[in-house]
């Protein structure tokens, strides 16, 4: 289990570097949602060391449905998403999103989830920022680098569909 600790953290390391973000969005990214697509969302290059989901929003121009692979926090009946964009100057589509319609779903492992999301502040955003820069040091790295305050979204899950 250290190993694989190991291996999670090297990896957050490498992929805050900006060719690491840089190579991970670009490169790591089609392929993980190819094999999210491919599997049904049960196993993506990220997943192998990072759990991961496919968050299915609806656009908040366009109004189409879109599908992002994430990382994510568990935590209990909810999941946590930090919305870093890999360190870039402006947040991520998805959370754009989800600020203009918070009702959307996730596939996690192939089990789909209908979910509320709400944009976390004050304690609580200290307290769940904490824990995420521990799970993955990376965001502290893509927080210098992007100088905006990075959004911390939790989404409340449903029972499944």
């Amino acid at each position: 289990m250290r190993m694989f600790r190991r291996v999670q953290l090297l990896i957050a390391r490498l992929s805050a570097t900006r060719f690491g973000a840089w190579f991970v969005r670009t490169c790591i990214q089609p392929l993980d949602r190819l094999l999210l697509w491919l599997t049904g969302g049960r196993i993506g290059v990220v997943s192998l060391f990072y759990p991961t989901l496919i968050l299915i929003t609806t656009g908040a121009r366009s109004g189409t449905q879109r599908r992002t692979p994430l990382i994510f926090l568990p935590d209990g009946n909810r999941i946590v998403l930090v919305a870093s964009n890999f360190g870039r100057d402006r947040h991520p589509g998805w959370y754009y999103n989800l600020r203009a319609n918070p009702q959307a779903q996730v596939n996690m492992y192939g089990h789909l989830f209908e979910c509320r999301a709400r944009e976390v502040s004050g304690i609580e955003y200290l307290e769940l920022w904490e824990r995420a820069v521990r799970y993955y040091p990376g965001f502290a790295v893509y927080a210098s680098r992007a100088g905006r305050t990075i959004p911390i979204v939790v989404l409340e899950l449903n029972t499944p569909i």
